[in-house]
C-alpha cells in the first residue's frame, strides 16, 4: 500500500515547483538521494525536448505543468519512479516524440523506457490507459482498495496533475472555463475523497481548497485564452503528426466536452 511520509500533513502543497531548478532544490531539500535527484534531472532533460512550444489551455507553458505535477509528488514523498512518471505523464498523449513513433508505439515506449527506466515508463503507460473524468471517479473510488500498488501510484499522479491544474485558478483562464467548473460540480470533486482514501490528507485538503477557489472565482472573460485544450504555438505544416493530434483534441472537446478532456490531459 502507499505509505505517505508522516510529515505529509504539514507540507504546503500550494507552494509547488514550476521550474526545473525549483524541482531539483525541492527534491534535495526533501532528502532524496543525489542519485535520485540526478535521475529526475535526466527525466526533465528528456521530456522538455518534446514539449517545446506546447502550452496548457490556460496559456501556461506545458513544461511548467509537468514540473508542477512532479513537485507535488515530491512534496508528498512519492517514490522516485513516481516523481519521474509525474514529470513525464503526458509524453504519450501530447509529447512530440520522433516521427514514426506516435503515441504508445513500441518504438516510442522503448525510447521513453530508456530515458526514464522501466518502472517509471510503466507508470506513464498506465497513466495513459487510466480512464479519469468526472463520470468515472465515483466508481474508481470504489475500486481503490483492490488496485495494485502501481495503479494506486498512477491515481496519485492523477491527483497531483489535478492540483497543479487548479492552483492559481488555472482552469479559469481556459476558453471552456465554465465547462471545467461544471466538471468539478459533476464529479471531479471526488478526487478529494480519493486523495484522503489513499492516505494523503494534505493533498486532499489542497485539492478541496483549489476546487472551492475555482468555483467561487470571478475572472473577466477577456483574460481567457482562445483554447479549450492544450495547444502548440509551433507551425503544424511541417509536423503532420502534431497537426493530426491537435485536430483530434479539438474534435474530442467539441463532441464530448471537458469531461473527456480531463482524461486526455
Amino acid at each position: 500500500m502507499l505509505v505517505p511520509d508522516q510529515t505529509e500533513a504539514d507540507l504546503a502543497l500550494d507552494d509547488r515547483s514550476q521550474t526545473n531548478l525549483q524541482l531539483l532544490n525541492r527534491l534535495r531539500g526533501a532528502g532524496y538521494p543525489d542519485s535520485d535527484v540526478t535521475r529526475i534531472k535526466k527525466a526533465y532533460d528528456f521530456v522538455s525536448r518534446y514539449f517545446a512550444g506546447w502550452f496548457r489551455a490556460s496559456g501556461k507553458p506545458f513544461v511548467a505543468h509537468l514540473v508542477g505535477t512532479a513537485g507535488i509528488l515530491a512534496a508528498v514523498r512519492a517514490r522516485t519512479p513516481v516523481v519521474a512518471a509525474g514529470l513525464s505523464h503526458s509524453v504519450y498523449a501530447l509529447g512530440d516524440l520522433p516521427a514514426g513513433s506516435p503515441g504508445m508505439s513500441g518504438t516510442a515506449r522503448e525510447e521513453v523506457r530508456g530515458a526514464l527506466g522501466v518502472e517509471a515508463e510503466d507508470l506513464v503507460a498506465r497513466y495513459e490507459a487510466l480512464e479519469w473524468n468526472a463520470r468515472t471517479l465515483p466508481s474508481l473510488r470504489g475500486r481503490l482498495p483492490g488496485l495494485a500498488l502501481a495503479d494506486r501510484e498512477v491515481v496519485l499522479i492523477r491527483l497531483a496533475n489535478e492540483l497543479d491544474d487548479h492552483l492559481d485558478l488555472g482552469v479559469m483562464y481556459c476558453a471552456n472555463a465554465e465547462e471545467r467548473r461544471h466538471a468539478i460540480r459533476s464529479g471531479l470533486r471526488h478526487a478529494v475523497e480519493i486523495a484522503r482514501d489513499l492516505g494523503f490528507p494534505s493533498l486532499a485538503a489542497s485539492l478541496d481548497r483549489a476546487f472551492e477557489a475555482t468555483l467561487s472565482a470571478q475572472l473577466p472573460s477577456a483574460l481567457r485564452t482562445d483554447h479549450p485544450a492544450s495547444f502548440s504555438m509551433l507551425a503544424t505544416s511541417r509536423r503532420p503528426r502534431r497537426g493530426a493530434r491537435l485536430r483530434r483534441i479539438a474534435a474530442g472537446v467539441k463532441r464530448r466536452g471537458a469531461a473527456w478532456l480531463l482524461n486526455l490531459e
